[in-house]
């Protein structure tokens, strides 16, 4: 093996500068001794691309945390990421005083690659700053952590996950003492700990717990989690047939214990039904239930046993894919119908149950389903329907309220639901319970949720929403995005498939023009760009780049009002709606070459 010295040499003339910095970094400085050989080891295959992307820049906080591609460099998720993470987060504990640090850490991983270590390491950090840790000694939902913070009362939580990423990736999310992530000021506060680490301070996990610095998380919080979730029912019906797949992952720990404690009839998809780092049964390296391909092996299962109700929760269970039965066959549900169909049935329980509270909220993210506001407004309730992406913001809004038991339910089109007020986080345990309890009383009526959804666009009118991902991966990737960003926000289109844009909406990036174009950073918080096509805002595109995935992600909605030839009007939307995605996509391709 060449030296050192060697290996820099060359690289200098095969790599960006900023690669060959943090490089030379990782090979020289004495705090990343313990990665030199695995540096160099990599950095000898020659793969100049892989080795550019890996250490041209570093993973930054986005709208859940630090997430990557599992990896040696400062652009992957290992052992000094995390590591950087964890002691970033010990400088962020120590700027709100010593009373910070004594409130202790909880720390919960799911089932990826590296999960355990990487949170052993974190416990060995804390420890070395006279913080205390609370490990789970299994693998656990990322809800589940949520509600711990809040039940311990500790400072702050960490929970190893990459949530719905990709299989080949992971990462480190942490929330603050009210059980939420934090949000500005405060992540850019937290980012700013991390990039100024220099050395981590550990000691060994052995030595941590001989000084009663880990301590093991009880069962004792595993059953009070559970209960809370089983204490959000809204009615005793258990007569729909539910197919589960974890994935592979934590639903196994939270979804599963709470359909069979309430006697719902509970069949697992065998194949997916133990946690696996492999993600054996994944199709390539998605393990998304948004995506069709990922849920395929559960919708067989379905279908094989006339199952009702089809539930999939990604690695840490708090999102859930949905498929219902409906005239025989098998049909998936959007993020927004579900959000849609879960708002309107527990507003009606309540209402008809008398427990409305006196100033209900109901909470979405502005690029989910306006049809939530419409159902929620309806019932006399407060929706806050313009929040950003990211369930941290949703928790923010609860975490403020006078009284937090007038928070009702919150929606993100990307599968996220929550009720209740101990977590902060979505939660699929949650949405599976209240979905399988809709499931029953509508087949007690011989009806499904396809027919409750007729029901709710009948009454309301018809949303369409569709959602365009486009990847932009990599040091290139990153270049075309912005590249799409400036020209959407520099040159807008005047029109989209005949409709008219009527304005555009930038208000969370207003200082954004020519002349100041030059300092933009494609996918900070708040990067959003809509265009509305309609004088009620309900016809619209948003267009965000992912804070936690290389994706551009672009919104559609269309409407049309209830009233005469409803399903006539409603096909005619959406060809609409697919020739605007179509036209959206076109541009996106265009700016991008």
């Amino acid at each position: 093996m060449r030296t050192t010295t060697d290996l820099l040499a060359i690289c200098h003339t095969r790599l960006s500068p900023e690669a060959y910095r943090n490089l030379e970094q990782w090979l020289t400085d004495p705090n990343y001794q313990e990665f030199v050989s695995e540096v160099m080891s990599f950095v000898e295959f020659h793969r100049w691309e892989e080795v550019e992307d890996c250490f041209y820049t570093h993973l930054t906080v986005g709208t859940g945390g630090i997430r990557g591609h599992l990896g040696i460099g400062p652009n992957r998720i290992n052992r000094r990421i995390i590591g950087e993470a964890a002691q970033g987060l010990v400088e962020f504990m120590k700027s709100f005083g010593g009373s910070a640090l004594t409130g202790g850490v909880v720390i919960g991983y799911e089932a990826r690659k590296q999960s355990l270590d990487f949170a052993k390491l974190c416990c060995e950090i804390f420890a070395a700053n006279g913080i205390k840790s609370y490990l789970f000694p299994h693998l656990c939902a990322t809800p589940e952590l949520s509600f711990a913070v809040r039940h311990f009362k500790t400072t702050a939580g960490v929970m190893i996950t990459a949530s719905h990423n990709p299989k080949t990736d992971n990462g480190f999310k942490f929330y603050w003492s009210d059980g939420g992530q934090v949000v500005p000021p405060l992540d850019e506060k937290f980012m700013q700990c991390v990039t100024a680490v220099k050395g981590i301070t550990r000691i060994p996990f052995e030595q941590a717990q001989r000084k009663s610095l880990i301590q093991s998380v009880s069962k004792e919080l595993d059953v009070a989690y559970i209960s809370a979730v089983r204490g959000l029912s809204l009615s005793k019906s258990r007569s729909a047939m539910i197919v589960f797949s974890p994935l592979h992952g934590a639903g196994s720990t939270n979804i599963v214990p709470v359909l069979t404690q309430e006697q719902f009839k509970v069949e697992v998809v065998p194949q997916q039904a133990e946690p696996d780092e492999a993600f054996p049964t994944a199709r390539g390296t998605l393990i998304n239930p948004e995506y069709d391909e990922v849920i395929a092996l559960a919708m067989d299962s379905g279908k094989q046993k006339n199952a009702d109700l089809v539930l999939v929760s990604d690695p840490d269970a708090d999102r859930v894919g949905v498929a219902v039965m409906h005239q025989g066959s098998l049909v998936r549900l959007t993020g927004n119908e579900v959000g849609t169909v879960l708002t309107h049935y527990i507003l009606s329980q309540m209402k008809r149950q008398n427990r409305m509270p006196p100033q209900g909220l109901v909470i979405k993210t502005y690029v989910t389903t306006s049809l939530i506001e419409d159902v929620g407004r309806s019932f006399g309730v407060e929706v806050r329907g313009d929040l950003l992406v990211g369930f941290k913001y949703i928790g923010e809004i609860i975490e403020k309220l006078t009284d937090p038991k007038n928070f009702i339910f919150a929606a993100e089109e990307s599968l996220g639901y929550l009720a209740g007020t101990f977590t902060r986080d979505k939660d699929a345990a949650i949405a599976s319970l209240l979905l399988g309890e809709l499931a029953s009383v509508l087949k007690d009526q011989k009806k499904t949720i396809i027919d409750y959804l007729k029901m709710i666009h009948e009454q309301y009118g018809y949303y369409k929403n569709v959602l365009l991902v486009r990847e932009f991966a990599g040091k290139e990737g990153k270049i075309k995005l912005t590249a799409v960003m400036k020209a959407f926000r520099l040159n807008p289109p005047q029109e989209l498939a005949g409709q008219k844009v009527l304005r555009t909406i930038d208000r969370y990036q207003p200082q954004l023009d020519a002349s100041t174009m030059d300092t933009y950073k494609v996918g900070k918080t708040g990067d959003q760009f809509t265009l509305v096509l309609s004088e009620d805002e309900k016809t619209r595109v948003t267009i965000r780049p992912s804070g936690t995935e290389p994706t551009l992600k672009c919104y559609v909605q269309g409407f049309v009002p209830a009233g005469d030839n409803l399903e006539e009007r409603s096909k005619n939307l959406d060809v609409l709606i697919a020739k605007i995605k179509d036209e959206i996509d076109q541009l996106i391709t265009k700016n991008s070459s």
